[in-house]
This record gives C-alpha cells, structure tokens and sequence, in this order.
C-alpha cells in the first residue's frame, strides 16, 4: 500500500527521524510538515532535496540547543521550495547552555545558502534571546522574496519589548517588500 497524496504530516518524538525519509518517497505528494526536533546528531536524515515541502512548522525548537538548530538548518537547507515556515514556542531557559548555538550561529558559513522561496515567517512566544535574534537575522538576510514575518513575543516587559522591536527593525532585509508584522493582544504594529 502506497500513500500518493499526502497533504500533511505531522511528525512527533520520533528520534531518529528515519520517518523523515518518507519525505523521498517519489510518490508522496507532500505540501505541509509539522516536525518536533528532538536533540537529534544525525544530520543525514534528507540526503537530497524535498522539492515538494512548501510549508514546514518547527515545534518546541529551541534555537539555543546546538543540535536542533542543526537539525533545523539541515530541514531549510534540504527544502528548496519551503514557502512558509512556522517555528512555535522555543523553550530557551537560563540553565541552557546556548553558547555553543550562538558561536555556530554568529560563524561565516551558519547559512550558507539562500531561502530563495521563502515568502511568509510566523514565531509564536519570542522572548528576545540573542540566539533567537540572530536566527532571525540570518532568515531575514537569506529570504529574497520574504513578504510577511509575523512574530509574536512571550510574557516580557515593556521595555524588552521596545528593544526587541527595535532590534528586529534594524536587521537587513534581502527582500524589499519583507513586511514586519508584530501580534499582541492588545495591539497589532505593522512595519515595512
């Protein structure tokens, strides 16, 4: 039995994401992934491109966990149609040790292709982390036809939220048209 039109999949505590191989089925139509990224060292898990994942959504990925912003990197990387990508709640505490994510982050070759497709970014629950910021530089710095980055912060200060914003706006954009979209409950700021 072969699955043909696969619409979505979600994959969860799968930790050797062998079922990420699916992904290679020539078949298997595939348009929307859901993927929790466990603490995982083999990056072998999509050899060749997935010319068919347009929308990816990273759950629990916690940009400061050296192996799952590996993994991460790998999956953008491997997708070279990826249109949309969603990342929701990133768990960054202060017992995690991020410095080994943000030297490989804040090194030359971090990302050293470009999102060529990529058109909308959401992250739910930022908290302003200097890793998290700096993944969201290099996203902006790579995504030529960006259109919409929609970000939502989690429970901080005013004040961090002024400097988080400000952050944000000062990062260089490949595309022009990259539209900064900030959701809160109590009110929604556009930016261009």
């Amino acid at each position: 039995m072969f699955v043909t039109n696969l619409q979505m999949l979600f994959v969860y505590g799968c930790h050797d994401a062998m079922l990420l191989r699916l992904l290679h089925t020539p078949c298997l139509h595939l348009t929307d992934v859901s993927i929790f990224l466990s603490a995982e060292k083999n990056l072998n898990w999509l050899p060749h491109a997935v010319n068919g994942l347009h929308n990816l959504l990273l759950t629990d990925f916690e940009v400061g966990d050296l192996d799952q912003l590996h993994g991460a990197l790998y999956l953008l990387r491997n997708s070279p149609n990826l249109g949309n990508l969603g990342i929701v709640p990133w768990y960054m505490g202060p017992q995690d040790d991020a410095g080994p994510a943000l030297n490989h982050l804040e090194s030359l070759n971090c990302l050293d292709y470009t999102l060529n497709e990529l058109q909308t970014v959401m992250i739910v629950s930022l908290e302003g982390s200097r890793p998290e910021l700096i993944f969201i530089k290099l996203l902006l710095a790579h995504s030529p036809s960006l259109k919409k980055f929609t970000f939502r912060l989690n429970e901080v200060d005013v004040q961090n939220r002024l400097k988080i914003g400000e952050d944000l706006l000062q990062f260089p954009r490949a595309s022009p048209k990259a539209e900064l979209l900030y959701l809160n409950l109590e009110l929604n700021i556009r930016h261009n």
